[in-house]
Parts: structure tokens; sequence; C-alpha cells
């Protein structure tokens, strides 16, 4: 997996921890100190009886990890792996997915949200009934730093024939990463993530498990993680990678349908530079989308004036994002 040099601070002795498990949740934290004790606590309470969760400290340098090894000192559920350096978030979940031996689903849990009560229940009941599914996630609502929750993040597929329409269109289909399972076999039959795509791994490999893996994946219509938004989220720098990213996928999507060979990110990205009105173009979209953000989370500090604000420039530079966001 091209990943540094690592320790465990819990030692290696947990490689030969019982195999019986029935779902590992990974959790990715970088320097997340603020949040990462309660983001935990929350996984280990909807936590089946059978479940274990592998936390990759990757490179923190706020004490990230000594919060979770005390954690982990007091409940066996919890093992603690430590990158030295970062690695990135693909790496580091790649690390969670393939330590000791992995049970048959596997979860995504994030540093700084909260897991809502029955998340784990729902989803694995869902894999199993279904052998078709590889993934499924649920929804979420959001959570500001006054502890505000408003707002629903839905996006994917929610019904068989919703799935089957957006894939036979070559459409890009996310399903909401912060409360993803996989079933394992699915997951590494996609290759893991890839860390090209740091920016948008939660698209990418998604939409790898659907149109060359073949499996189906589904969003179930119910409350799984509270969704922090805090300062840190709102990167412009973010927005617009992910955009030239899921042009790719979109473009990789078509040509695996067709069954078409496909260049490789970097061979497209370079073939396909915007021109300087696309450029232009594609900033106002992503600053105003970078401004919705940043209404909602003026919004959760009830700060009405800066809302306001930044819903109206929202409108006028990309009223289209807005009118889709009012619709969810």
């Amino acid at each position: 997996l091209g990943v540094a040099r690592m320790t465990s601070l819990v030692g290696e002795t947990s490689t030969v921890r019982p195999a019986m498990r029935g779902v590992r949740v990974v959790m990715p934290v970088h320097n997340a100190a603020d949040y990462v004790v309660a983001a935990l606590e929350s996984v280990l309470t909807d936590l089946p009886e059978d479940g274990e969760v592998i936390v990759v400290d990757d490179g923190s340098r706020d004490g990230s990890g000594q919060l979770v090894d005390e954690i982990a000192r007091g409940d066996d559920r919890v093992v603690l792996l430590r990158n030295d350096e970062p690695t990135g978030v693909s790496r580091a979940l790649n690390r969670g997915v393939t330590f000791g031996a992995c049970p048959e689903f596997v979860a995504v849990a994030e540093h700084d949200d909260l897991v809502l009560p029955g998340r784990f229940a729902a989803q694995l009941s869902a894999l199993r009934s279904d052998a078709s599914l590889g993934a499924v996630s649920g929804e979420g609502r959001y959570l500001g730093p006054t502890g505000r929750i408003a707002g629903r993040v839905s996006v994917g597929p929610r019904t068989d024939a919703e799935f089957h329409r957006m894939r036979d269109e070559g459409r890009e289909i996310l399903i909401p990463h912060p409360a993803i399972m996989y079933r394992r076999d699915a997951v590494v039959a996609a290759g893991l993530y890839d860390a090209e795509f740091d920016a948008a791994q939660d698209l990418e490999i998604v939409n790898r498990l659907v149109y060359s893996a073949g499996w189906q994946v589904r969003t179930l219509a119910e409350p799984h993680v509270l969704y922090r938004i805090h300062d840190t989220s709102m990167s412009f720098s973010h927005i617009a990678a992910q955009r030239m990213m899921t042009r790719y996928i979109v473009y990789r999507n078509h040509a695996q349908l067709e069954g078409g060979a496909y260049v490789s990110f970097a061979e497209w990205r370079e073939a396909n530079r915007p021109d300087r009105r696309t450029r232009w173009r594609w900033y106002r979209k992503d600053t105003g989308a970078l401004r919705y953000r940043q209404a909602g989370l003026a919004w959760l500090n009830r700060r009405p004036v800066a809302f306001a604000a930044n819903m109206v420039a929202a409108s006028v530079l990309h009223p289209r994002w807005v009118l889709m966001k009012l619709r969810v």
C-alpha cells in the first residue's frame, strides 16, 4: 500500500485477537483531539457485541493518539494503530481494513462525527438480507460547533430502480461516506482506496465498486450520523479538486459501461485542462458552493446576518446548487 513506517501504540498482539468478530469499524484520525473521544464513544455505544474498532492515528501531533490509547486500554474492542507520519486518509483507511483478520463487514466512522443509535444494526441487516449489495449507508444531520443540529445529508440511490437508473446512465454514484458499511469481499475486490483521489476517495471507491466490481450500493432512509461542520471543513481547494475528480469518474464510468479503454486520472487531467472561460465559470460555481457551506455553518452558530449574507452570495453565484440543496 506504499504506507510509511508505522507502529502500533497497543502492540502487534492485536493480530491474534479472535477472528469471529462480525463487524469492524475503521476510524482514521488526524489531529482531532477536540472531537475524537466523543466520536469514538458514539461508535462504541452503538457497536454490536461482536464488533471491533480499528483506529488509525495518521501522524497526529495534537495528542489524539494518546486520547484513543486511554480508551483502548480499558476496552478490548478498540485497537489503536499509529503512523509515525501522515500518509493520507486513503492509506489510513486501507491499513484499518487490511489489519489482521478482517470480519465479513467493515464500516467507516469519521474522527469528528457522531454515530446515531441503530446505525450498525440497520446496516448489517440490509447487507445480510441482499447479497447484491456491496455497501450501504444512511442519511445524516449537520452538527454545529454550538451543538445545534439542522439540515439533512441525503445522497445516493435509495431503491433498486433508482440505483439501476443511475448506473445505466453512467452517473456518479455516492452514498454518505461518514456512515458507510461495506461487505469486506466487495471493498477488497474493488481494490481498496486509491490515494490519488484523497480529495474524493469516497466517490471514487463507490463508483469503482459499482462500475468495475459489479456491486450495488444503497442509502438507507434513516439518520445514522451527525456530520460535524466546523471551519476546517470549509476548504475551497477541496471543492476545486473534487470537481476535476468527479468529471474524470463520470468519464471512466461511461467507458466501462461501453466496454472501452480509459486513461489514468493524471493523463485525463492533462488532456482536459479547462480554458480561461471555463475556469472562471467553475470558480464562480465553486465559490457559490463554498458560500452555501459557510451559510450553513453560520446558521448552526446562530449568526443570522452571516447566514443571510452567505445565502445571498451563494444564490447569485450558483443558484442551481442552492435550489438542489434546499430540495434535500
